[in-house]
């Protein structure tokens, strides 16, 4: 930003020099009727200032444009790694649109504001001052129509400010809701295609798309008049110059060259008149996100994400001890909940659907605060573990695989590389009964599952899953519902894999199947009134 404003500054003293340069060549001219005044040394200058200006323009552009994408880029960063640390009730309540429009196009507003803008701003206010402080020293009397541009610069910021910043409002509004409906729409794609509602789907998204257009050209229309009047003004400033101050200027007391300098420095006035305008249009779009950047960055982590107590390897001894839960708003789900799980114990959770099963897991996990009463591992409430360092003792299989567009491979590795990458993989596949369908895979490991695993079947998926979560040799499993999508014979050769899996870990399994029931050394059944035992 520094070198920016260096360059800026010397481009404005170049611009200054200009209209002093031109002055003298005119005036000379105009001294001298009749005859051609010697004006080498004058133009030579004049070409030589107007070339150094060019080059300084060129690499303040360049520079300008390096700090807009290094800020843009350091924004995204920090936003994502943000949201990656605050907890999922801040999620619940946003739209993923909002998120994705908030580290898209909007940094990129706020990112040229900083870079761009406010590095021209130094140029801007020495261009000014320095030919208003040339005017006020040629003619003091006739520069005094220069502060009569105050007020009506004024007028227009104040007409023009609050319109601009409404309409930068609803821009983003509508680009958000656009980003929204297209995202929603890909994800069901299948059931679109299945009752045949593409009309209805690609109308709906077209009326939005239609909606920020409105918006967006008026938010263009408001930016592209607001510098052209701006400019207007200062002109008509200049022109006024001209019009009342000619007769003064062109006395015995003022030469040729001064006249023609105080017009070009008035007529030099236009051009931060209008770059201004366009600094103020630019300020009120990041001002609005700006403000949800400080609303999204003042947003507290999950707590024990910067400190808490390390952990290497659990034992497995889990405690819930009179714990009770609800969602915002909701009424309870769990309710002085109490149960203890050994170490290397397996623990089937069943229960009617809204009970409480899979908030009970999401609790564990830490996903969710618990209202009252509390969770220990091994003797330790959970909320005093590093966070990070706390999950990684859980090896997690939820009832929908969340698998993303890759290979097979980097799916089972999810981010936790290791030393024996290549071999875990392959333990964790075979393990997983991964590697009974990867000889029917084009690729093997290395095959391209799509998004979500759309091109596997939904137990191949389940599988993946169950992959990633061996794979860094959890001694804690927690599977959700993880043979839902499994055959019966393959939920049997499952079963029987299991058994040796699994062994010398603490397993939860929430399931209703008979057949993962028998993988349990106690089935406890969760309901309204409780925690019951089965077996």
């Amino acid at each position: 930003m520094a070198g920016i404003s260096t360059l800026t500054l010397l481009s404005s003293i170049a611009t200054l020099a200009v209209p002093w340069l031109a002055a003298n060549a005119l005036g000379a001219i105009v001294s001298s009727p009749g005859e051609a005044p010697d004006l080498s040394q004058t133009l030579i200058i004049l070409v030589i200032v107007l070339a150094l200006l060019t080059g300084l323009n060129i690499a303040a552009a360049i520079q300008s444009e390096h700090a807009s994408t290094r800020i843009l880029t350091d924004l995204r960063k920090r936003i994502y790694e943000h949201v990656q640390i605050m907890p999922l009730s801040f999620h619940d309540e946003q739209r993923s649109g909002d998120v994705l429009a908030l580290t898209s196009y909007e940094v990129g507003n706020l990112s040229d504001f900083l870079a761009s803008t406010l590095a021209n701003a130094p140029a801007i206010l020495l261009t000014t001052l320095g030919a208003i402080a040339i005017l006020y020293w040629i003619d003091p009397v006739m520069a005094l129509i220069v502060p009569l541009l105050v007020p009506a610069f004024a007028i227009m910021i104040r007409l023009t400010g609050r319109q601009l910043r409404g309409l930068s409002g609803k821009v983003r509004a509508a680009e958000v809701e656009l980003v929204a409906i297209a995202e929603r729409d890909l994800e069901i794609l299948p059931a679109i295609k299945a009752f045949a509602t593409e009309d209805h789907h690609t109308s709906h998204f077209a009326k939005a798309a239609e909606n920020a257009r409105v918006y967006a050209l008026k938010q263009a229309q408001l930016k592209a008049f607001i510098g052209p009047v701006m400019a207007f003004i200062a002109a008509l400033a200049a022109i006024g110059v001209l019009m009342i101050g000619s007769g003064a200027l062109t006395g015995e007391a003022s030469s040729p060259s001064e006249v023609f300098a105080f017009l070009l420095y008035a007529a030099l006035l236009t051009r931060p008149a209008g770059a201004l305008a366009t600094m103020y249009s630019s300020y009120q779009m990041a001002r609005g996100t700006l403000a949800r950047l400080e609303t999204v960055l003042a947003f507290d982590p999950e707590p024990g994400h910067n400190d808490g107590l390390g952990i290497t390897r659990a034992k497995g001894a889990i405690s819930f001890e009179n714990l009770s839960f609800s969602y915002p708003n909701r009424a309870p789900v769990l309710s002085n909940l109490n149960l203890k799980i050994e170490p290397g114990e397996t623990i089937a959770v069943t229960g009617e659907n809204g009970v409480g099963k899979s908030t009970l897991v999401r609790l564990l996990l830490r996903f969710y605060e618990a209202g009252s009463g509390r969770i220990t591992l091994d003797g330790t409430d959970i909320s005093e573990f590093q966070i990070r360092e706390f999950r990684r003792q859980f090896g997690y299989v939820p009832q929908r695989a969340l698998l993303f567009n890759g290979s097979i491979a980097d799916n089972i590795v999810f981010g936790q590389p290791s030393e024996d990458q290549q071999q875990q993989i392959k333990t964790a596949a075979r393990m997983a009964q991964v590697d009974r369908f990867l000889a029917d895979l084009p690729d093997g490991l290395n095959t391209q599952i799509g998004d979500h695993g759309v091109k596997l079947s939904g137990g191949q998926r389940q599988r993946i899953a169950l992959a990633r979560a061996l794979f860094a040799n959890p001694p804690i499993m927690i599977l959700d519902e993880a043979t839902s999508m499994y055959d019966l014979e393959s939920e049997a050769a499952f079963v029987e894999e299991c058994v040796e899996v699994l062994k010398d870990r603490t397993v939860i399994l929430i399931t209703h199947r008979p057949a993962s029931l028998k993988l349990a050394d106690r089935v406890i059944k969760l309901g309204t009134e409780g925690v019951r035992e089965l077996s």
